[in-house]
């Protein structure tokens, strides 16, 4: 089974705004940016299954693959608590360096620990890999797709966040009788 990672496509007046539950809007270039992610897919077909975030970013991508994909709030994004909305540089220092220096273990006020995200993955995961079809697409967000591939190659969390995805970019895993396989990356 081939398992597919797609990260949502372009946000609107995110570069600098602290996001992980927090419903941005898509960029005006949606359309071009969903096609895009469309060419570097296979053809979607009725046997293959669509999960998504419910993030709108994520299931209006996940519309466009399929017209009933499947909701899975496992797959949402990390919670950032009292920080979402909030611009990094008025994020108090403290607060920043606190949770940097124990991103494994340490969540923004209110928010979520990349262990708990982790939890989240590692049942995500479960059911993933235990479909029964030839293809998954799976939309959903650079801090679960990174934990994911964490979890799968024994990259410590701490880590996680040196993999650089791009919006709208496509990860394959191949699942079969051995350990998965990392076919592509960020394509």
């Amino acid at each position: 089974m081939n398992i597919w990672l797609i990260r949502h496509t372009k946000l609107s007046g995110a570069s600098d705004v602290c996001y992980g539950r927090l419903d941005l809007p898509l960029a005006e270039t949606f359309v071009a940016d969903a096609d895009a992610v469309k060419q570097k897919l296979p053809p979607t077909s009725d046997s293959h299954i669509i999960i998504t975030s419910p993030a709108s970013r994520c299931y209006k991508l996940a519309s466009t693959l399929s017209s009933n994909p499947v909701i899975d709030d496992d797959l949402s994004e990390l919670d950032f608590g009292s920080w979402e909305g909030k611009r990094w540089d008025d994020i108090p220092r403290t607060e920043l360096d606190n949770w940097a220096n124990n991103l494994a273990t340490t969540p923004p006020p209110q928010g979520e620990s990349l262990a708990d995200l982790q939890m989240r993955v590692q049942r995500a995961w479960q059911r993933l890999s235990t479909l029964n079809t030839t293809e998954v697409f799976c939309i959903s967000h650079a801090g679960f797709i990174r934990i994911l591939l964490a979890y799968l190659f024994e990259i410590p969390i701490s880590r996680a966040f040196s993999l650089s995805l791009d919006y709208g970019g496509c990860s394959l895993i191949e699942v079969s009788d051995l350990p998965p396989t990392l076919r592509k990356f960020n394509i």
